[in-house]
């Protein structure tokens, strides 16, 4: 049985090697933090009177005689941490070796990473190998459980392992804090909790947790970007806030003297998918791993997964010191990383059978859309990707092609504005100035009655004398504004003023609906003109002036369809389906039926603003502003959500184009849509394509990669022979074994799934 000294001058205290390896796999397995172990040494000892054995400082403050025994928790807690160090130096081979490990080589690196000199080598790769193939991908995010407080006495820290791990060295990092300028740029993407939150200080928190600032973020990659990346020339960064971080990046780095990105390596910012969905919508074109290439299928792109097991262990280490925390966190993320080593042969097994899937599947729609067009604007759209993905490094935003170009139709003010500003440049004469706007008042006068039928309509066989007032008191408002409407006609229509007595029958609205009304909205808005005795419709010359102003209305009532369809969408996804009790359920749906009176009311505006362009005989405008059926009404989350997932064979309504400048009848709006249908098809099919190769590749460097750990470990043997060390030799078999094995395994494994011989062809 092996004893480790508490103390190596006058040792008087010592620790079974039993008793702490059990510390480290329960620190490991349940997050036991020192405190809790003793707690468990104590009750182990004795069951009954545990409160009597000697721990911490509990026993001073109950006044528990000691009868002479001497606390232990301080003991146990420095030799844990010497015990860790000696672990991981051991299990890294440098119990073998004279030399001090440099940085970062007690950290145990991903097996299926190109990792020169390791698993790959460069200047034996194939020319063939697209570029992206050999390239570096990282994650970016910060921890905010991980915090850390203060030290009490800064001067008193001791580190075993510091910058020998994941966490970076002390002395040049807190240099680079001291002399880096965390300049907050204006956002011009949405506000994220992520920047806010890592711009927030908090009292007695040296750190709120694990990065997140730009000083720490770019700290970090060049470090990471630093190791080990002989000879690759690309990395692919996902990072929440890309967008923005991502834009002056080079610039921080060229001006701070501790930052320094490997020369000639071509970074190419991301954002996951987990996260794009809360940025604007060009973002997702432009960051998310959908389109860009070399990014693959991944489904690793986020950080959370892997924050979880940390932060169960975060609060127990918030008040070590900085050193113990360190170690503590780098000891986490290591033994995190061996156990996705370990199982990586059968999680590879079960990425390739998906990637196969993917493959097929992306392939076959991609042939289905591509049947359908000719090979002229097929070559058109592939040289647009190409010049998209080739330009993207230097301009996110040529990305846009794979989002549909709306260009923005004018609304009914718009045209007022312009025909406003026209009828000022005519001759004195040529036309009555005002017109315009006298115009517009008839249309938004006809709005109102659409309105008031509505609200009508709804009131039943029976309203309420109540009801009934406050339909007269809005008809009588009405009645004055059209009298006025009707007064001035005659500066603009003259002698035909006569022509158009359909005004009058507004007065007789309420009698006639009280009469006919069955009390329910019609939902049909072919139906909507149904109502002839109701229908005021307003015909007034100049015809090209109300043609325009017409224009204007329907695109109005379009853009308050799409909006309220689209607040349906996001009703649906974040009120109603969540509510979990039966209040919450009828307020969530209230909101909903409030949304639909709304919309209710704009299909009628653009069914009756519709008649009008017949009456007028606005063929062209007819020929782009379709009738309104009751399927094009039904919300989807693609119309909520431009970059919602799982959007890819999803198809929308005509009246989402109709902002598309373009000629109607030769349905240049749909050929849009089917433009960016083809190219996410085309980024889809390309993606998985990529992730097919890659498995395989990776299958290949990650038996490598156990090769090279297997050969390492028998050199190492063989100098522990010669030197007639037999424990070391020992060790070193047994390891070499180890790794031997798990290299078998991954062959046997990959061998199955025909990987190997996938990429070989």
């Amino acid at each position: 049985m092996g004893l480790f000294p508490a103390s190596f001058t006058s040792p008087k205290t010592a620790f079974t090697f039993a008793v702490l390896d059990d510390f480290l796999l329960d620190n490991l397995e349940c997050r036991t933090s020192v405190m809790n172990y003793y707690s468990k040494l104590r009750r182990v000892t004795s069951s009954v009177f545990p409160h009597l054995v000697p721990v911490s400082a509990v026993d001073v403050l109950l006044c528990i005689p000691h009868n002479g025994r001497k606390d232990r928790y301080r003991e146990l807690m420095r030799v844990g941490r010497q015990w860790r160090q000696l672990k991981q130096l051991k299990w890294h081979g440098f119990g073998h070796e004279k030399r001090k490990p440099k940085a970062g080589e007690l950290a145990l690196f991903c097996p299926a990473c190109p990792q020169p000199g390791v698993n790959v080598d460069l200047a034996e790769k194939n020319e063939a190998d697209p570029a992206w193939l050999y390239s570096r991908s990282l994650v970016m995010d910060g921890n905010f459980k991980a915090e850390h407080l203060f030290p009490v006495n800064p001067t008193d820290e001791v580190a075993l392992t510091d910058g020998l791990g994941f966490m970076v060295g002390d002395a040049r990092y807190k240099m680079h804090l001291t002399e880096a300028k965390d300049i907050v740029n204006r956002s011009d993407c949405n506000n994220h909790r992520a920047v806010n939150q890592a711009n927030a200080s908090r009292h007695k928190l040296e750190a709120t947790g694990i990065g997140e600032r730009q000083m720490n973020m770019d700290y970090a990659l060049c470090q990471a970007l630093g190791y080990n990346t002989n000879g690759i020339d690309r990395a692919l960064t996902f990072y929440d806030i890309n967008c923005q971080y991502h834009k002056h990046l080079q610039q921080r780095v060229d001006e701070s003297p501790y930052l320094d990105l490997p020369w000639g390596m071509e970074i190419t910012p991301g954002i996951g998918l987990w996260h794009v969905h809360g940025h604007q919508d060009k973002c997702y074109v432009r960051y998310a791993s959908n389109f860009i290439a070399g990014a693959t299928r991944i489904d690793s792109e986020i950080m959370e997964t892997l924050w979880a097991p940390l932060n169960i262990i975060s609060p127990s280490a918030r008040g070590m010191s900085t050193p113990h925390h360190k170690e503590c966190l780098d000891f986490q993320m290591n033994d995190c990383n061996f156990m996705k080593m370990i199982r990586i042969s059968k999680q590879y097994h079960l990425t390739d059978d998906e990637a196969v899937q993917g493959v097929r599947d992306s392939q076959y729609a991609f042939d289905q859309l591509s049947e359908t067009a000719d090979d002229d604007t097929l070559v058109k759209w592939e040289a647009e990707a190409a010049a998209a993905q080739f330009d993207r490094h230097d301009n996110p935003s040529v990305m846009d092609i794979y989002e549909v170009q709306l260009t923005k139709a004018l609304t009914r003010k718009q045209q007022e504005l312009r025909l406003l500003n026209r009828q000022g440049r005519r001759p004195v004469g040529e036309t009555h100035r005002g017109a315009a706007m006298w115009l517009a008042s008839g249309i938004t006068l006809e709005e109102t009655q659409v309105a008031i039928l509505i609200d009508v309509k709804k009131l039943g066989k029976q309203p309420t004398n109540a009801q009934k007032l406050a339909i007269a008191r809005r008809r009588d408002r009405l009645q004055g504004l059209i009298d006025e409407f009707v007064r001035v006609a005659v500066t603009f229509l003259g002698d035909q003023l006569d022509e158009f007595d359909q005004l009058d029958l507004m007065t007789v609205m309420l009698e006639a609906a009280e009469l006919d009304s069955e009390g329910s909205s019609d939902d049909d808005p072919d139906h909507a003109d149904d109502e002839d005795r109701y229908d005021v419709p307003v015909e007034f010359t100049p015809e090209t002036m109300e043609i325009s102003l017409r224009e204007g209305q329907a695109n109005d009532s379009l853009h308050a369809i799409r909006v309220n369809l689209a607040d349906k969408v996001v009703l649906f996804r974040t009120t109603v389906r969540s509510a979990k009790s039966q209040s919450r359920s009828t307020r969530a749906w209230a909101r909903v039926h409030s949304v639909d009176r709304i919309l209710h009311l704009n299909v009628h505006i653009y069914s009756k603003c519709r008649s009008q362009l017949v009456h007028l005989g606005a063929d062209a405008l007819l020929a782009k502003f379709w009738p309104l059926e009751k399927a094009d009404l039904k919300a989807t989350t693609v119309v909520a959500d431009p970059n919602a997932r799982g959007q890819r064979n999803s198809t929308l309504a005509w009246f989402w184009s109709i902002d598309v400048q373009g000629d109607s009848s030769s349905n240049d709006w749909m050929n849009e849509f089917y433009r960016v249908h083809w190219l996410r098809t085309l980024a889809l099919r390309d993606r998985w394509a990529e992730e097919l190769l890659l498995v395989g590749r990776e299958m290949i460097w990650t038996v490598d990669f156990f090769l090279y750990k297997f050969q390492q470990w028998v050199r190492q043997m063989q100098m522990a022979n010669a030197n007639n060390q037999v424990g070391h030799q020992c060790y070193a078999a047994r390891q070499a074994r180890i790794y031997l094995q798990l290299s078998q395994q991954a062959q046997d494994s990959f061998e199955r799934t025909k990987g190997v011989e996938r990429v070989a062809e």
